[in-house]
């Protein structure tokens, strides 16, 4: 009888193991599609593993895989070497599960195997742009008028700390503008006028916006005094904003019993309070900048004496390896590469075969290699 429930048992645990492996397996298959268009009377062949390849650069835009190099096909020649799929799950195998022509298309449907598992997240491929040194601007605006007459902050105080602070990329020609609404307003620059010769206006800026502003708090135990800050900062490139974000915190200036008996924070706390404050709006600052290392960009196509362009260069994260794809909805895809690279511009040349270049001008591009 033991035997025989040890027998019973054994069975259901294999069936089990055999469910959940299964399971698993199944968990990590992705179906994919992939569409080649067909443009001349190539052998089909052809145009099915074209369609492959693009069934593995759309499982590439969803951040399954990433792009390393790039197989492109025209009228039956290699132009360019071919699809190389890098992955931290690596593909182990696929299988290709409907095909058929509909019209001027090679329609591809795939079922691809993961190893490991499956991460769902999307793996965003960004560029890292590194200015040698970036424009700053900050304006704060103190409401202290409702605050203990000890509260202060002198004029010079976060511009100190700022000048101060290393930062990446170096902040230029920083600018602090204090809106004192209990005191006249003034200007003040982090770095004395010279009459040295300037360089060239930096395609990147950052602009915050600090606003310290009083409040109070009344309970039948305590009266507290606090500060909000609030920070709103931004990135610009050529004027046009590309990164912003918006911080608060609040900090206690004071705090005693309504008897007058405990005082947890008073004004000899204020130093250290103040030290805060300051290291706040810094680590707030560090924090935009730390986002130019991962910026996600389409720039436009524009031409230029009989040559095509593009108005991001080596630092705003293009490198020697990248190339480029039309960003478009075409089952086409129009592949660029790198001719020329300087800091703010990248002189491109179309690799596959368009009839003309005129209607790509303005068109934007998406990097798809060498991120």
């Amino acid at each position: 009888m033991l035997a025989r429930t040890l027998k019973y048992f054994r069975s259901i645990v294999l069936i089990t193991c055999t469910l959940l492996a299964n399971t698993l397996q199944a968990e990590n298959v992705i179906r994919t599609d992939g569409v080649a268009l067909i443009t001349s009377t190539l052998d089909k062949d052809i145009y099915r593993t074209r369609a492959i390849e693009n069934a593995f650069q759309n499982l590439a835009s969803k951040g399954i895989q990433t792009l390393d190099s790039f197989s492109i096909i025209e009228n039956g020649q290699v132009l360019i070497d071919q699809v190389h799929l890098a992955s931290k799950l690596g593909i182990q195998e696929y299988s290709v599960i409907k095909e058929e022509i509909k019209g001027k298309t090679y329609h591809v449907t795939l079922d691809v195997v993961l190893s490991g598992q499956l991460n769902k997240e999307k793996n965003n491929l960004c560029l890292r742009a590194s200015p040698p040194s970036v424009d700053f601007s900050i304006v704060l605006e103190k409401k202290f008028n409702k605050m203990p007459s000890w509260v202060e902050f002198s004029d010079n105080f976060i511009s100190q700390a700022i000048a101060a602070r290393k930062f990446e990329p170096k902040l230029r020609r920083a600018n602090i503008h204090f809106d004192d609404k209990a005191q006249s307003s003034s200007m003040y620059s982090l770095y004395k006028k010279d009459n040295t010769k300037k360089s060239p206006d930096n395609f990147y800026r950052l602009h915050s916006n600090v606003v310290l502003e009083p409040s109070r708090s009344i309970n039948l135990i305590e009266k507290t005094h606090k500060l909000n800050i609030k920070i709103f900062s931004y990135v610009t490139r050529k004027d046009k904003k590309i990164l912003e974000q918006t911080v608060e915190d609040q900090f206690i200036i004071q705090q005693r019993s309504l008897n007058g008996l405990i005082s947890p924070v008073t004004r000899r706390d204020w130093p250290s309070t103040k030290d805060k404050i300051a290291n706040f709006i810094l680590e707030t600052l560090d924090q935009q900048l730390t986002q130019l290392n991962c910026l996600k960009f389409f720039p436009k196509i524009h031409a230029k004496s009989g040559n095509i362009y593009l108005d991001y260069g080596s630092l705003d994260g293009i490198t020697p390896s990248d190339m480029f794809l039309l960003k478009n909805s075409d089952a086409k895809k129009i592949y660029f590469k790198l001719e020329n690279l300087e800091d703010h511009q990248a002189k491109i040349k179309i690799v596959s075969k368009v009839e003309s270049l005129e209607g790509l001008v303005g068109s934007e591009v998406e990097v798809v290699s060498g991120s």
